[in-house]
């Protein structure tokens, strides 16, 4: 890979070395923070909640569909719940770019769990009766943070539309 004067000694090729040296730049080991199931399913509600709100408004169908689907997934009580979506709404507001939440649901969830989220997410977006723009936009996005193939994402949409 770099070999010669200009090498710093620290690449090597592809199969064995130390490419580590990019993750390490930007994300240190001793900074890789710890996620809880609880900090995982709190961030996979944070982007049910933002298809929901992405169209402007949250009527009641989102807001009962996120609750259903986050019960149901993760069986939290009614109580939790509204705990939840209050703390996601101040959260959502907060965050300053969505890959935080992605991130360590790629890191820690297998390929079925995070193409069970684009279903979930395209449920959403289909609540209200119909699937706008801006929603479509972030689930491809988040598909695509989270490493879900587009034929994964095409038949979440589809199985949403026709329900």
């Amino acid at each position: 890979l770099c070999q010669g004067p200009a090498s710093t000694g620290n690449l090597t090729d592809r199969r064995g070395g130390h490419l580590n040296w990019l993750n390490r730049l930007f994300r240190p080991e001793s900074e890789t923070p710890q996620y809880s199931e609880h900090d995982l399913h709190r961030a996979a509600a944070a982007l049910l909640f933002e298809v929901a709100r992405t169209d402007g408004t949250v009527d009641q169908a989102e807001t009962q569909r996120l609750i259903a689907a986050v019960n149901q997934r993760w069986q939290l009580d009614a109580e939790e719940m509204q705990d939840i979506v209050s703390e996601l709404e101040n959260r959502v507001d907060q965050a300053t770019d969505l890959f935080e939440f992605p991130l360590p649901l790629r890191e820690h969830w297998g390929p079925e769990q995070r193409v069970t989220l684009i279903d979930e997410m395209w449920a959403m977006a289909a609540a209200d009766g119909k699937a706008d723009v801006h929603e479509e936009h972030l689930i491809r996005r988040v598909s695509d943070l989270l490493y879900v193939s587009h034929g994964d994402y095409i038949r979440a949409k589809l199985k949403a539309i026709e329900n």
